[in-house]
């Protein structure tokens, strides 16, 4: 970091993230207590309906499962959801000194993962103290490179989505929609096995979101979820999905680019 960042950038990224982190729990009772309880409120809703009154929950580990994916889907629907009006949010700034504008939407999702890291922490003491999980020494080495392809997609998007809101704020309700179908076609509340259609799986799992939760959930609650090596005889077919996250990523940051020379004018 020391060598792509110097030393003026990387103390104004840092100032960013601790003055979003900060804002982002202003004036609340709870303070930074909300980061940690909100998912959680989230699963015990979900968890209650959909495991306990529509009985989706019969996979081994379900509750841990569920707990794990709205931490990770979370994630990218916070970070993304905050990127997109971080520039616009910032035009008092843009407008009277120069700074690195790709940082701005980077200190939002930094502060987003923040708040996933303490949220993971909850998902492993649960872990800890449950029975039957998928953890092993394959978590610490294949955990880390999943939360990295999380990262980066996200990175991606938010890339694109602060552009684009700068001279379309349409894009924040859009993507609002678009937040909320993810959520519900993809396999956070439900687990993968429950889609019937093998071809189905097959397509949702090329989403770079579905197989991140699907891989994490291998090595941490049940080994026994639907993987891409258990849909596909091809092994490469496992390398699309980062394929996908590495071109979201050249054309947010191409796209970012381009229309970053205009920011001032817009905003």
């Amino acid at each position: 970091m020391r060598q792509i960042l110097p030393k003026k950038n990387r103390n104004l990224l840092f100032e960013m993230i601790r003055t979003d982190f900060k804002l982002r729990y202003q004036a609340s009772i709870l303070g930074y207590l909300w980061s940690v309880m909100k998912p959680l409120f989230m699963f015990a809703i979900l968890y209650v309906v959909f495991a306990k009154i529509l009985k989706l929950g019969t996979e081994p580990n379900y509750a841990l499962s569920l707990l794990l994916g709205i931490v990770l889907f979370n994630f990218f629907a916070e970070a993304t959801g905050g990127a997109l009006k971080s520039v616009v949010s910032k035009s008092s700034l843009i407008r009277k000194i120069d700074i690195p504008r790709h940082l701005i939407p980077v200190a939002s999702v930094a502060s987003a993962f923040i708040n996933m890291l303490l949220n993971l922490l909850v998902v492993f003491v649960f872990v800890a103290f449950g029975t039957g999980t998928a953890v092993s020494w394959m978590t610490l080495l294949v955990f880390p490179l999943l939360i990295a392809e999380l990262v980066l997609f996200t990175i991606a998007f938010s890339f694109l989505l602060s552009a684009m809101y700068v001279k379309l704020r349409d894009i924040d309700h859009i993507w609002e929609v678009v937040r909320q179908a993810l959520f519900y076609s993809i396999p956070v509340i439900y687990p993968l096995s429950r889609v019937p259609i093998e071809i189905v799986q097959q397509i949702m799992l090329m989403n770079p979101l579905v197989q991140i939760i699907e891989d994490a959930r291998s090595v941490i609650t049940y080994s026994g979820v639907v993987r891409i090596p258990d849909v596909y005889q091809n092994s490469l077919m496992q390398l699309v999905p980062i394929a996908i996250v590495f071109g979201a990523l050249f054309i947010g940051i191409k796209y970012f680019s381009k229309r970053s020379k205009y920011f001032a004018e817009l905003v």
